[in-house]
């Protein structure tokens, strides 16, 4: 992806190009510390994604918005600030999301994961060992509260995508035994809730009763067909 960062501070936009190359190293990343060098660089670049600072001396971001999306259509503008209050007057020019200052690297994909024009999945810290099978974040092992819930998010992982019923998800970890439903939502909540402390909530998928997993947002090692040798669940 191409991103443009606009801030008068030129730490803070170093500091959002460092976080952004982690996020995407592949990418293109830009940064301006004034309005005429951000135009310069977006008739110069195919920019996908600006990271707007609201509050520049003589400039202001949100007349700046404005501008900018009346001359580059699909332009996604995600709004970044020290100050909150801001918040109501930037969503009057309908932005694609918004940041406020202290920035995580958790925060901005959460942005890029729900932009008002959607770009090719943006990948999560969260790696993937299909076997044997493990996850790590940052390249650090990361583990669930419960220990069953690792077993749980492995089969979401295995079915690649695919919604699962309760049934199933039963049917998979306990036989069926239709008394472990109140075992399945500790788990289920055990997931969301360690997913949620680090950002990353927004992998669980739900739907009328189903749960999967973003398959695509997640980096994975090895085949995920695999991972039924170490569960044996068929």
């Amino acid at each position: 992806m191409i991103t443009l960062s606009i801030d008068d501070q030129q730490e803070i936009t170093e500091l959002m190009k460092v976080m952004l190359t982690k996020i995407d190293p592949h990418g293109t990343h830009l940064t301006a510390v004034c309005l005429s060098q951000a135009l310069e660089l977006l008739n110069q670049y195919n920019v996908q994604i600006v990271f707007l600072d609201i509050e520049m001396p003589e400039l202001n971001g949100i007349a700046v918005a404005d501008k900018l999306k009346e001359d580059f259509k699909n332009l996604n503008i995600i709004f970044v600030t020290g100050h909150p209050e801001y918040s109501l007057d930037a969503y009057s020019v309908h932005p694609s999301g918004f940041l406020t200052k202290p920035i995580c690297e958790n925060d901005i994909i959460h942005e890029l994961h729900n932009l008002r024009f959607p770009l090719e999945s943006v990948k999560s810290p969260l790696r993937v060992q299909c076997s044997p099978f493990a996850l790590f974040l940052d390249n650090k092992p990361f583990e669930f509260s419960r220990d069953r819930t690792i077993e749980l998010f492995a089969y979401l992982v295995y079915k690649q995508g695919a919604f699962c019923t309760n049934g199933e998800l039963l049917g998979v970890l306990w036989d069926g035994d239709p008394n472990k439903q109140g075992h399945l939502r500790q788990f289920v909540m055990d997931m969301r809730k360690c997913l949620a402390e680090i950002g990353l909530e927004y992998i669980i998928k739900k739907k009328y009763g189903k749960i999967g997993v973003d398959i695509d947002a997640l980096q994975y090692e090895g085949d995920p067909e695999k991972i039924n040798e170490e569960f044996l669940w068929l």
